[in-house]
């Protein structure tokens, strides 16, 4: 409504709508195209990963480089709702993927996408928390763009025991269960974005700790805590461990989505066998 020139709502179908944004890129423009919830990026896989990926790579010399953001939602809802598809667009190249865990990070990350070359894939976990931003934030006084492959740490003591790497609703959920069990001895690590991943940052908490514990939000099975796993066995970490989702199908009941995150009983408990 206030902006009627610059929000355009197209009727529902994820894959023209994903087309006519590359098209618009074209023309100089920046699109973001709102997919709603993450499973009907499928639709739109083909657009992303075969043309806007690649504009880039083959435009002709000397053009200005195209920018195009995909916003898409997480949540549990069943079996066609729900699905965490991250880990395949880190392997395509062209393509940032973007998963915050704030919503000053939420708009921070989103203006590095807008201000970046090639295509953001933009996560928005609406499973997380809702929490209170000052009006000033909203406004953006104060928030600066949050750089990609820039992790954060929430937790940095003196003399950590133990490595966290998590991201998106994971890095909330693990934060509470530290804080209500009183564990001071771990570096949290919020990776923000899943490419580029901060590898310095992990380098060197693992470094300190000689402990590494991954905790995800998407399947085991191929996913993020797997690459950085593997990545950690190359520096010569032999502690490892990781916490995810089942590859199975998610459950239609709300009483079964439980089964598909870790809870907060198996965080705690691989906390206290790594550390």
């Amino acid at each position: 409504r206030d902006f009627p020139d610059r929000v355009v709502t197209l009727p529902i179908s994820e894959d023209a709508n994903t087309n006519f944004a590359v098209g618009a890129s074209l023309l100089g423009i920046k699109p973001i195209v709102d997919v709603i919830t993450s499973d009907f990026l499928y639709r739109t896989f083909d657009a992303i990963a075969n043309t806007a990926a690649k504009l880039n790579f083959v435009a002709p010399q000397g053009e200005p480089p195209k920018t195009i953001v995909i916003r898409s939602e997480f949540l549990l809802g069943g079996p066609t709702t729900g699905q965490r598809p991250e880990a395949l667009f880190t392997h395509i190249p062209g393509i940032s993927v973007v998963v915050p865990s704030t919503p000053n990070d939420a708009y921070g990350l989103m203006r590095t996408a807008l201000a970046s070359p090639g295509v953001t894939v933009f996560f928005e976990d609406r499973m997380i928390q809702d929490s209170l931003t000052e009006p000033e934030d909203i406004d953006g006084v104060g928030i600066m763009a949050v750089p990609f492959g820039q992790a954060s740490m929430r937790m940095r003591p003196p003399r950590p025991t133990l490595t966290i790497a998590t991201y998106g609703l994971m890095r909330q959920v693990v934060e509470t269960v530290l804080v209500q069990e009183n564990i001071r001895t771990v570096d949290l690590i919020d990776l923000k974005t899943l490419y580029p991943i901060d590898w310095a940052t992990l380098f060197d908490s693992a470094q300190r700790t000689g402990r590494l514990l991954i905790i995800e939000p998407d399947v085991l099975y191929g996913g993020i805590g797997a690459e950085i796993a593997a990545t950690a066995v190359d520096w010569g970490l032999s502690k490892i461990s990781r916490l995810g989702a089942p590859r199975e199908v998610i459950p239609a009941s709300p009483a079964g989505h439980a089964r598909m995150l870790p809870s907060r009983e198996q965080i705690l408990e691989a906390i206290r066998r790594m550390a």
